[in-house]
């Protein structure tokens, strides 16, 4: 199986951390009503536990609220008359109405496929804008959507679409799969919690949309696909949750998230591709790794404990420090960058991490066309 295809969508607004920071401080202070905290405060506690500037620069969104200084303006935090911000009704039709947006953007140049898979974790609707946009193509477009897996989500996604391809009994031969990422995390906060763990995830994640397919036939520019794993980690449910809430999801992040994954890496890494009959050792010597930038210190994590030259996560560091986290849409990101890097050459293996709630632990081994 081969990916190819990738087109990724710049959201609309953008704002430095620095920016982004000071955003927050004024949410959150105008959120807390009758409480004595200033925005000053506010600012400080962020300056001190939040995502600095040195390792996110820029992170862009689908909603408009962080570029407007005027808080009356606010479309889905508006804190003077809503404290905790829109509903979570109001929040999915803005999520409708962006992601359609992005679904007429993507097919209006890109042919349709045999299959769409429609990834998010930020916004469920039904019928689905994939749906609507393949009730536009020329052909039967068969929908299905990968919902909910978190960070880790393009993993799930890229097992279904090899099935589909490989099941020519059941389902019929098919020549192309679509996989499209809309993920809309600007859409999920609680002004009113301005904990420490909340201003470290707020701090963090951003919007991210990008689309591109799988084959069975080998294309002139991508990837092959050679293997898929995924593994749960006993004992660390509590680590990570993605849950609905009234006022948007509600994400819990223990600190200690880093060192469980640094602690599981090399065993999960060694199992999986000794049962494919890989030999981890010979991959590291060309390897890219495309580690997905959950913050900082997942990607220390993982260099560290599986011996990693700086070069070989450099890709990761950078789209953290350009984007942030843009949950699941983010590895298709790395993946659509070092396949436009010409520095990578043809041949180079390219093995991909991701981790999401279970705690669960993904894994692919790619290799450049």
């Amino acid at each position: 199986m081969y990916l190819n295809n990738f087109h990724s969508i710049q959201p609309p607004y953008q704002q430095n951390q620095a920016e982004s920071l000071s955003w927050l401080a004024s949410i959150y202070k105008a959120a807390q009503q009758g409480q004595s905290s200033t925005e000053a405060e506010y600012n400080k506690l962020l300056q001190r536990v939040a995502c600095s500037a040195k390792q996110i620069a820029t992170r862009h969104f689908f909603i408009p609220d962080p570029e407007l200084v005027d808080l009356d303006q606010h479309l889905v935090y508006p804190v003077k008359d809503s404290p905790r911000g829109i509903t979570m009704l109001e929040r999915h039709q803005f999520y409708g109405k962006a992601v359609k947006k992005i679904f007429d953007e993507i097919y209006e140049s890109r042919k349709f496929p045999d299959d769409l898979i429609h990834v998010s974790c930020t916004g469920y609707i039904s019928p689905s804008a994939a749906q609507m946009a393949a009730l536009r193509a020329p052909h039967n477009v068969t929908v299905t959507h990968s919902y909910h897996m978190g960070c880790y989500g393009a993993f799930p996604a890229l097992r279904m679409a090899s099935g589909f391809l490989s099941n020519k009994d059941i389902l019929g031969p098919k020549k192309t799969v679509d996989l499209v990422h809309t993920e809309l995390c600007s859409l999920h906060m609680d002004p009113q919690d301005p904990s420490l763990e909340q201003m470290v995830i707020q701090s963090l994640f951003a919007d991210g949309a990008i689309a591109y397919s799988m084959t069975s036939e080998k294309p002139t520019q991508g990837y092959q696909l050679k293997s898929l794993y995924e593994e749960l980690v006993p004992g660390t449910e509590d680590a990570m949750e993605w849950m609905v809430s009234d006022w948007g999801m509600k994400m819990t992040l223990s600190k200690d998230v880093p060192t469980m994954v640094g602690q599981k890496i090399f065993d999960f890494t060694q199992r999986w591709l000794e049962s494919r009959n890989e030999s981890f050792e010979k991959l590291l010597e060309k390897a890219i790794f495309a580690v997905h930038p959950g913050g900082p210190k997942i990607i220390d994590q993982v260099a560290k404990q599986l011996g990693l030259r700086e070069d070989q996560v450099s890709g990761s560091r950078a789209l953290l420090k350009d984007r942030g986290n843009m949950s699941s849409a983010t590895l298709p990101h790395l993946w659509e960058r070092i396949l436009l890097d010409d520095t990578v050459l043809s041949g180079t293996p390219i093995l991909s991490f991701a981790f999401g709630p279970g705690l669960t632990i993904c894994g692919s081994l790619m290799e450049k066309l």
